[in-house]
């Protein structure tokens, strides 16, 4: 197995797997658009007109669900233990391979998802001018809100990513409890730790005092919890991946 980091194999990786998967990409992203189009179209109904931030709701639906289909669905050849030892027999290094997997589950479905999303709305609006006179207002799908979601996505991915790996039955609900747990492990975490640490500087006394000071304080950390929990989701998880598919192949 080649093991020096080479573009062009993982160009030649992603368009195998696109061509294995093209099948439940097709369809996956058919279903999708005819979901947004339904949900626009019933949306206009009411008020006869599809804000921006209506359509950006709709799509934030659609797109964070099925990337994460999409992400244990391009894992399911790595984990088929019929023909797995194949899939790890072609002369792709593990860097290389995850870093195909990622980009296409990441930038290539986000590219894909956004054009065609854009042009379903667009094609609900004219349908719903011509059969109740919808007002024709054109929708803008690159704003914050989008980027938001854009970053949520790729920050919540990879953690699914090492569920498509980690796991063999049940992957998807095996991953879902984990994060449940994890999520819930956090929680009390910083609760407890929140409760020892000031307990003595009269957070809960109710204070106006205080309770400014307090959520001050939280505005100054709220930065520092936020780069934790993004390389804690992102990086973090992408490493984890990493050695996960050099255990499968080991």
């Amino acid at each position: 197995m080649a093991q020096e980091f080479n573009i062009s194999r993982i160009g030649q990786f992603i368009r195998r797997d696109l061509t294995i998967l093209k099948g439940t990409f097709v369809t996956g992203l058919l279903v999708g658009i005819i979901v947004i189009f339904l949900f626009c179209f019933l949306n206009m109904i009411g008020d006869k007109k599809l804000a921006s931030d209506e359509f950006l709701g709709i799509f934030g639906f659609v797109y964070i669900p099925m990337g994460i289909l999409f992400t244990f669905s391009i894992f399911k050849e790595f984990n088929n233990s019929k023909s797995n030892h194949f899939y790890l027999a072609l002369p792709v290094s593990i860097p290389e391979r995850l870093a195909a997997k990622w980009l296409t589950t990441t930038v290539l479905y986000t590219l894909a998802i956004s054009l065609l999303s854009i042009v379903t709305g667009v094609l609900a609006i004219m349908f719903g001018a011509i059969v109740f006179g919808a007002d024709f207002n054109p929708l803008s799908l690159f704003s914050e809100q989008y980027w938001n979601l854009v970053k949520v996505y790729f920050l919540v991915q990879p953690l699914f990513l090492v569920g498509a790996i980690s796991f063999t039955r049940n992957r998807i609900g095996k991953t879902l409890l984990t994060l449940g747990i994890l999520v819930l492990g956090f929680v009390l975490l910083n609760f407890l730790l929140f409760g020892i640490l000031n307990h003595n500087y009269g957070i809960f006394s109710g204070d106006s005092i205080v309770s400014g000071a307090f959520d001050k304080t939280t505005d100054d950390f709220a930065l520092v919890g936020r780069w934790f929990y993004g390389l804690l989701l992102g990086p973090v998880m992408l490493v984890v991946a990493y050695f996960k598919m050099l255990e499968k192949e080991v």
